[in-house]
């Protein structure tokens, strides 16, 4: 019910667009002279109509007329029509508020027959007319679009700013070559605060414009990606690979994050439960929407600040001082979060794990979304200890890229699971969408000793190496007790005692350690294992330091706002500008849709359109005005496709007839309608399967 309001706006958006497209139809065909019969909006059963000499009524106007006259005005003559008092359109509101039409004499979509030899009719008004009736909704549209966008950028509309915040280990970002080299800046791969300007030459305004044109980029061609860094203005290549979680082509990044945390409505609860999982905000007071202002006592603007301050604190807590979104200033204590190894396995397809000498915790849920079909046979706090997909092979101890992999390699497939509740191993199972979901967030659970399968080898700079663990020949789910001799709890008590013997070590000598731990199964003896931390071991040890205790995907991004300042002028090149670039945009999905980079399940019907605008309408109105438009040149540039039924369709024929001085035939016409409803009815089955995947995945 939250959602309501926003709902309503946006459907109230989405049926002016289909107003102003007909709109457009209608004008022009009063123009050209065009008996226009029949203007409604929305499809479906009539909900209600007017018509001159009518009235006001429920239902269809027209049936009143047949009830009076025998026969429906569109079948009267001009004369006749007005002799007996009748208006000559019929304005009509339909049950669907989905669509539209204008029906003129002689012209009815999906019925090329319905033709007339009236001087009025449509296919007696000379071609460059009937082109000017047929363009001139999509031209409404464009029009739309433009005043829309106009206003928007007078208002001001925030985006993502295009600062890179995050770069995936592995990623095409981490991967990209530098093409010129003005000095030592220009090392392999994008940095985190890199500001992106432009992307093969055209510039780059937003994080979107960057996200965007990565999934729009040609397969296998890369993209020529400058950015700014230290004042210097630096080139790269870097080829969009697939991302697995959103099926789009995509290099790799993150925006930046600003220090205000998420507060829209989608993403509230989740917000909320990262809140709920900080020890230190636990009762303070700290809601979504509140903002840093300091940390220990220095003023802050992004969260790569808040990182700063929490490595240079070493551990020890942090002074942060919030302001809630009531204007309320709380002062709290938190403790960083200690940083762990990223240890990437020897296969780039197995992923990254979080870990130590190449031992990593196993996989604990944070948080069950409300949507997720398995809210009763999972719960937060239960931490995978096997799982085994039907029909598939079962894996023990799974660490949480191996937990990921099995559940996206298993989609619509029951999975049976071994979790640990409160201490004790407890069988559940659990469904996977078809995208391989189980519509849980998790994260490792350093808390415990147990460790998930070892990586006996890594993945580094220099090649694939051996890990301390492969020494020590631990099964997974064996149980660290301690590091030479000194008692152990949890990963967090292994990291200290490792990196405190780190960093007391002198040199970069081979450092013996002994590890003692007892294998898995009750009456399991306790055995103690020596390995050897090499010099690149004791580097990375030495290396680890601290963190902010919330994740910056639960802050907002660092924005850049989109305006005119003010200025009229500057707001109509703006509006046009943006207009240009979206019907490109448009096109070239269907390009990718048809390349295959872009997949058709990538694809939204008129409800996924909604969804997306109600969630749009959670951040303002200006955002819903700026989300209309963009939707209004889509409207613009479907219609203008070469689809029977479709204005880019009709269009066509009209081309045809002009140079052939003759129609297509009914016969023909006829075929093409048909195969232009079946399209598009399947088009819409396609988006609607899609959206609904979407909705209750």
């Amino acid at each position: 019910m939250s959602a309501l309001p926003g709902f309503l706006l946006v459907l109230a958006g989405f049926g002016f667009l289909i107003f102003i497209h007909e709109l457009g139809h209608f004008l022009a065909a009063k123009w050209a002279g065009i008996r226009a019969d029949g203007f409604a909006i929305g499809m479906g059963p009539c909900v209600a109509s007017y018509r001159r000499g009518v009235g006001l009524v429920a239902g269809s106007a027209d049936a009143r007329v047949v009830a009076r006259f025998g026969k429906r005005p569109i079948e009267m003559s001009d004369r006749e029509r007005e002799a007996n008092g009748l208006g000559e359109t019929e304005y009509s509101l339909r049950a669907l508020p989905l669509g539209g039409y204008v029906r003129m004499l002689g012209q009815e979509d999906g019925n090329p027959e319905a033709t007339s030899d009236d001087p009025r009719s449509f296919g007696r008004a000379p071609h460059f007319r009937r082109g000017v009736v047929i363009l001139a909704g999509i031209a409404a549209n464009l029009a739309l679009a433009v005043v829309l966008f106009l206003v928007a950028f007078l208002a001001g509309v925030r985006f993502p700013a295009p600062t890179v915040g995050f770069v995936a280990p592995d990623s095409p970002a981490a991967r990209a070559v530098p093409v010129n080299d003005p000095g030592e800046s220009a090392t392999q791969g994008l940095r985190p605060g890199d500001s992106v300007v432009a992307i093969d030459g055209d510039r780059v305004l937003t994080f979107v414009d960057l996200r965007v044109a990565a999934a729009m980029a040609k397969p296998d061609t890369p993209l020529a990606v400058e950015v700014e860094r230290g004042g210097e203005r630096l080139r790269y290549e870097v080829l969009p690979q697939r991302d697995p979680a959103s099926g789009l082509l995509a290099i790799g990044v993150d925006p930046a994050r600003g220090v205000s945390l998420t507060d829209v409505r989608v993403s509230r609860e989740t917000v909320a439960a990262a809140i709920a999982a900080t020890p230190d905000l636990v009762g303070t007071g700290v809601v979504p929407g509140a903002t840093v202002e300091s940390a220990d006592g220095a003023p802050v603007r992004t969260f790569a600040e808040l990182e700063a301050a929490a490595r240079a604190s070493d551990g020890a807590p942090v002074e942060v001082v919030w302001r809630t979104p009531a204007g309320e200033r709380i002062e709290t204590r938190l403790v960083p979060r200690p940083d762990f190894e990223t240890l990437r396995a020897a296969d780039p397809a197995e992923g990254a794990d979080l870990g130590l000498a190449g031992l990593a915790p196993l996989a604990r849920v944070r948080q069950v979304v409300a949507t997720s079909a398995n809210v009763d046979a999972i719960a937060a706090g239960d931490v995978f200890l096997r799982v085994a997909p039907e029909g598939g092979a079962a894996v023990e101890g799974p660490r949480l890229s191996e937990l990921m992999r099995t559940f996206r390699g298993a989609p619509s497939t029951r999975i049976a699971a071994t979790v640990l509740r409160g201490g004790v191993p407890v069988e559940t199972g659990l469904e996977t969408n078809a995208d391989g979901q189980v519509g849980i967030y998790l994260e490792p659970a350093w808390e415990l000793p147990i460790v998930a399968r070892p990586l006996d080898e890594v993945a580094t700079a220099d090649g694939v190496v051996a890990t301390p663990a492969k020494a020590l020949e631990l099964v997974p789910l064996a149980r660290i007790e301690s590091v030479d001799g000194a008692p152990v709890a949890d990963f967090l008590e292994l990291r200290q005692a490792l990196v405190a013997r780190a960093r007391a070590h002198s040199g970069d000598a081979a450092l013996p350690v002994t590890i003692g731990f007892r294998d898995p199964g009750d009456g399991a003896a306790p055995v103690d294992a020596t390995t050897e931390l090499a010099a690149r071991d004791l580097a990375a040890l030495r290396a680890l330091g601290h963190s902010f205790p919330i994740d910056d995907a639960f802050f907002d991004p660092l924005f850049t706002v989109l305006s005119a300042n003010g200025n009229p002028l500057e707001a109509v090149r703006m509006g046009f500008r943006q207009t240009l670039v979206m019907i490109e945009q448009v096109f070239l999905t269907i390009d990718r849709v048809g390349r295959g980079s872009v997949g058709v399940n990538q694809l939204q019907g008129p409800v996924g359109i909604l969804h997306t605008g109600t969630q749009v309408a959670d951040e303002g109105f200006m955002y819903v005005v700026f989300f209309l438009a963009l939707i209004s040149v889509n409207l613009a540039v479907v219609n203008a496709l070469p689809i029977p039924i479709a204005d880019g369709g009709l269009l066509l024929f009209l081309i045809y007839e002009k140079f052939a001085g003759r129609p297509p035939s009914i016969a023909f016409q006829n075929a093409a309608a048909m195969a232009g409803i079946a399209f598009v009815a399947g088009l819409f089955l396609l988006t609607f399967y899609n959206d609904l995947g979407r909705l209750f995945g």
